[in-house]
């Protein structure tokens, strides 16, 4: 998929879940699961030790039907390596110019970390295609959200640390065109015990709450469509 493609779904879909363990065929099984539950998306930690391994195998697993990311990348060395292991899109915890350069010139998307208001103008300015607000209930989760949207207008911002199912609306309300979700779907805990049956059972309500917060919302005019009848 091309990287407007990739950048076009993630929107579409406006969830982004996270998986983080070092054993790939828990990460495997965790990936079918939630593509079950109606997310087709899913972005591989690269934090682990063995990462690598985990995301060659989702992967070779579900390239086919599913958009694979590979997350915590922190230099262009690891995102170079990622998207020729078949990577289709980069979340960085931080701003990297380096690998907002590398993931252009590579054609793939982007989404780069950034938290106060002078990285996000200099994420954004960066060329990345999406400033990835992390962690975000530091500042305050959506009335962060909301303020910086307030100032900054034409960035799409993705909330990521602290989004549950309980908050996840808010970020949509607030202005977030996606979400980066964790633990609040995949846990290691349950991925360790093989219970993935779970995962589909949250990633279908992360889409009902976020298609019911979608419904009253129209982002291009700021307003809360509910709210002003």
């Amino acid at each position: 998929m091309s990287r407007d493609g990739a950048w076009s779904r993630i929107q579409e879909i406006g969830i982004i879940p996270a998986v983080r363990t070092s054993n790939p065929a828990e990460a495997v099984h965790a990936a079918a699961a939630i593509r079950a539950g109606g997310i087709p998306i899913i972005e591989v930690s690269l934090a682990p030790a063995g990462a690598d391994a985990v995301l060659a195998a989702v992967v070779n697993a579900h390239r086919s039907d599913m958009l694979i990311g590979a997350g915590s990348v922190t230099d262009a060395d690891i995102l170079e390596s990622a998207v020729r292991a078949g990577a289709q899109f980069i979340v960085t915890p931080g701003f990297s110019e380096e690998s907002v350069l590398k993931a252009r010139e590579m054609g793939v998307a982007i989404f780069a970390g950034a938290i106060t208001p002078t990285e996000v103008q200099v994420a954004a300015a960066s060329g990345a295609d999406a400033v990835k607000l992390f962690p975000c209930y530091s500042m305050g989760g959506p009335r962060y959200v909301r303020a910086l949207r307030g100032q900054y207008p034409n960035i799409q911002f993705i909330a990521s640390g602290g989004v549950s199912l309980e908050n996840c609306s808010d970020y949509v309300r607030a202005g977030a065109c996606a979400i980066g979700v964790g633990g609040d779907i995949a846990d290691g805990e349950s991925m360790a015990a093989g219970d993935h049956r779970v995962f589909t059972i949250r990633a279908k309500r992360f889409r009902e709450a976020l298609a019911n917060a979608r419904l009253v919302w129209e982002p291009d005019r700021s307003i809360n469509v509910g709210e002003a009848r």
